[in-house]
């Protein structure tokens, strides 16, 4: 199953444009409760957009969730999103849309995705629809620190070594610098394609740091 989540703040284009390239099974609108019960103008306009939005998804066959949150509270609006992400399981594939809603709203989503992401293996990606319509989706926040060992190996790829060479460098077998690499990959911190093995620009930056950090700790000594 494929599910938009949206940070709606009642402007169906950011909804539109996403489905068009995501082209979800299922829709949820992550409004705040402060619409409930609201009878001003302002949200008489705002529940035409949601009428607009759910009008569309019902010829589309989309379905349409709504969830209302305290955007007041961060901490509990966290935990609602976390709740409603972790119904999702293996082989779904997650969008989550940033583009509108309360400015707290769309932080909360990726708290509350990075979250589960933590404990649960699902498929992630974020979209902010901006001023000139384009769909742009991106990965989360790293899941995944590199330790000690990872941050060594990185260091050297960009160097062309063999496996050979950094099995010997790093003092572990083959098998297991392969499976360090394809966790890397999956994180985002490496490229793999074939025997070819480079840093992505998240890689490069973490390598950097380090090296940073090291340097600083060497002149304190």
């Amino acid at each position: 199953m494929r599910i938009q989540i949206a940070s709606f703040a009642g402007v169906p284009d950011q909804i539109y444009i996403a489905d068009k390239n995501f082209n979800a099974n299922k829709l949820i609108l992550v409004l705040s409760d402060e619409n409930i019960n609201s009878i001003n103008s302002s949200n008489q306009e705002f529940i035409l957009n949601i009428k607009e939005v759910s009008d569309f998804c019902q010829k589309m066959n989309i379905a349409v969730e709504k969830i209302y949150v305290n955007y007041k509270n961060f901490t509990e609006m966290t935990l609602t999103l976390a709740k409603m992400i972790s119904r999702f399981k293996l082989g779904d594939e997650i969008l989550l849309n940033l583009s509108g809603g309360r400015r707290s709203m769309p932080i909360s989503l990726i708290y509350a995705g990075t979250f589960i992401s933590n404990f649960k293996d699902i498929n992630i990606k974020c979209v902010i629809i901006p001023e000139d319509r384009t769909y742009k989706p991106f990965n989360l926040l790293p899941n995944y620190l590199p330790d000690e060992t990872d941050l060594k190996l990185m260091s050297k790829l960009s160097q062309e070594k063999a496996l050979t060479d950094l099995e010997v460098f790093l003092g572990i077998k083959q098998p297991t610098i392969s499976m360090r690499l394809k966790r890397l990959e999956k994180h985002g911190y490496v490229i793999l394609n074939g025997r070819e093995r480079e840093l992505t620009d998240l890689g490069n930056m973490v390598v950097d740091v380090n090296k940073q950090q090291l340097n600083m700790e060497s002149e304190a000594k």
